[in-house]
């Protein structure tokens, strides 16, 4: 894994990975880790898809380990394209892997990131809770998007807590993008 990354080069001829692009064993110039290992097979199974190359499809598809259901069989181009990808390599897993593996902990994080994210004196309640990622401290979230329900009546919050646990039938205070500490524009008391 540490090899597909920066200035790594592989040379199939003598096996052994280099450092330098102008050293294959062959006089060919070599091509980087990732390109080799990641880009070309992607970019290859893109290509013999959407010219509707079925046989080598096919023995891609096969060694990838994609199944494709009889039902689906038919698909070609884009939407033959989507579902290969979608099954071998799911956007969905990838970005969660890649948030649980390099992403910290928010309670590590929030450590060192709540003095930016909260306005109020740092040393007070709702920042040391904060701090702590305390789930028994007031409660604090940041809320990223609103969505209404179908009949516009409410809406779903998706956000993140900092502090407090959240419950259905609590009354929280919401303060929009233009509230100002110490007056009531932009506030608002809701039940969840």
């Amino acid at each position: 894994m540490e090899k597909l990354w920066g200035d790594n080069y592989y040379d199939p001829g003598d096996k052994k990975w280099k450092k330098d692009e102008n050293n294959g064993s062959q006089g060919k110039p070599l091509v980087r880790g990732f390109c080799q290992f990641i880009m070309v097979p992607i970019i290859q199974m893109s290509r013999a898809i959407m010219e509707g190359n079925k046989e080598q499809t096919e023995k891609m598809i096969k060694s990838i380990g994609v199944v494709i259901k009889q039902e689906e069989a038919d698909l070609v181009g884009k939407h033959l394209l989507k579902l290969v990808m979608s099954r071998w390599l799911n956007a969905a897993d990838i970005i969660i892997e890649m948030m649980v593996l390099h992403l910290p902990s928010p309670k590590t994080a929030q450590a060192y990131r709540t003095e930016y994210l909260y306005e109020g004196p740092i040393d007070d309640e709702v920042g040391k809770a904060m701090r702590a990622c305390d789930p028994n401290g007031p409660l604090m979230m940041y809320v990223s998007k609103m969505v209404p329900t179908a009949d516009k009546s409410r809406f779903f919050a998706f956000g993140r807590v900092f502090s407090g646990t959240i419950k259905t039938g609590a009354k929280v205070r919401i303060m929009g993008a233009n509230y100002t500490p110490g007056k009531k524009d932009d506030l608002y008391v809701k039940t969840i």
